[in-house]
């Protein structure tokens, strides 16, 4: 009877062990996908006379496996609307020069982990947020400075940030701004300075990526926004 008794113990043991090698090999890992896309329009960069009307998509594209707290793969191919991403600093980057009179409408999202998984998914682009005053420019730092913004398919509240790029110093900081026009008064901006102004939605528009080899929680995140660099006499 001992012996019979042993004999299923061993054999019980040697099927759950089966078991649990074959659970494990029919379980791959997932992927955690985290990717944020900047729809940008620039009427100026780093100085009033710089890059005028510069438009593009910034990509931003982290991987991790099983959980956004997982490693971090970089041995990746990342592509977005066919331009391959440059792994930098534990993510996937670039920026991406789009056609100021037709800008991109979606975004195609593909990424290739050798051997283990081909993903691809496309997505809208919800907004282009731009400025429409002031245009870059040289300004009478005495008068008035009206700062206004157009959003082409979202309206709703932004964050509007204006200040010195040379010293860091604030003029405005807001935040839910639900108006489409804010003024700053001559006396506020400084003399024969360099500013930077940039609008911004107050919001995230998210999408949440699913399939049988993806992570919960990955996601799309598009965050439109616009800059403008002036000068004060």
């Amino acid at each position: 009877m001992r012996k019979c008794i042993l004999l299923l113990l061993i054999v019980g043991i040697g099927i759950s062990g089966l078991y649990m090698f074959t659970q494990d090999k029919e379980s791959p890992s997932k992927f955690y996908i985290r990717a944020t896309i900047y729809p940008t329009f620039s009427l100026s960069r780093y100085d009033y006379n710089n890059d005028i009307d510069h438009v593009e998509i910034r990509a931003h594209i982290e991987l991790r496996r099983d959980s956004s707290c997982g490693g971090i793969i970089d041995n990746a191919t990342v592509l977005v609307n066919s331009e391959n991403l440059e792994f930098k600093d534990s993510k996937y980057e670039k920026r991406i020069d789009v056609s100021k009179e037709n800008p991109a409408e979606e975004i195609k999202l593909k990424i290739t982990i050798p051997e283990e998984i081909a993903l691809e998914r496309t997505y809208p682009v919800p907004d282009w947020l731009v400025i429409k005053s002031p245009r870059p420019s040289i300004i009478d730092s005495s008068q008035p400075l009206s700062i206004t913004w157009d959003s082409q398919r979202c309206p709703g509240p932004v964050k509007v940030d204006a200040y010195n790029f040379k010293t860091g110093d604030n003029l405005i900081n807001l935040d839910n701004f639900k108006e489409d026009e804010i003024i700053i008064p001559g006396e506020k901006l400084p003399e024969k300075s360099l500013i930077r102004i940039m609008v911004l939605h107050s919001w995230l528009f998210k999408k949440y990526i699913r399939g049988k080899r993806i992570a919960k929680r990955s996601e799309v995140n598009f965050m439109p926004w616009s800059q403008v660099f002036i000068r004060t006499k």
